[in-house]
């Protein structure tokens, strides 16, 4: 199942639901490119004990600097 990820400022992300695991942190977060035929994905994940929950609120973050770096690399134009 595909969840709305509210706090990505730039790019309307989707995270995909998993059970919860209180020692793993994990998300895999998706974006589809308007006018494209592709998904673009970003897999993010790490040890909970050392991160602790912060982790989870700066993933949208991240992942809109990886789909920036997507876009440079593919010569996509988001307009």
């Amino acid at each position: 199942m595909l969840k709305w990820v509210r706090q990505s400022r730039r790019y309307s992300l989707w995270r995909v639901s998993h059970v919860y695991h209180p020692d793993v942190a994990v998300r895999l977060i998706c974006w589809f490119p308007p006018k494209a035929d592709t998904v673009v994905v970003a897999l993010f994940a790490g040890d909970k004990a050392k991160i602790g929950d912060i982790w989870y609120s700066s993933v949208a973050a991240r992942a809109d600097a990886l789909i920036d770096q997507w876009m440079r690399e593919m010569s996509y134009d988001n307009q």
